[in-house]
């Protein structure tokens, strides 16, 4: 009975996981953070991507419950956005 009460009582959260990768589809970073997703890709080569996915998770196991997204033409327009505003 014991175990059942653990499981109930797992601490479960949802985690954006954004990932940079090569024009292959090969991963070249991954993480929580959305800027440092962004400073990766800026330095990234030509025909990289950005991807986001969501991800449930406990201290034992992380459950993918959104499909990666690409997310790259979101980024760009949003670097773009910004550029124009400073210049």
């Amino acid at each position: 009975m014991g175990n059942i009460l653990e499981i109930f009582n797992e601490q479960k959260r949802d985690v954006i996981f954004y990932e940079v990768s090569d024009a292959q589809g090969i991963a070249i970073w991954g993480g929580e953070d959305v800027l440092e997703a962004v400073k990766w890709y800026r330095n990234s080569p030509p025909d990289s991507k950005v991807w986001v996915g969501q991800y449930e998770t406990t201290e034992e196991e992380a459950k993918l419950t959104m499909d990666f997204i690409e997310i790259t033409p979101i980024v760009l327009a949003t670097i773009a956005n910004c550029v124009d505003r400073w210049s």
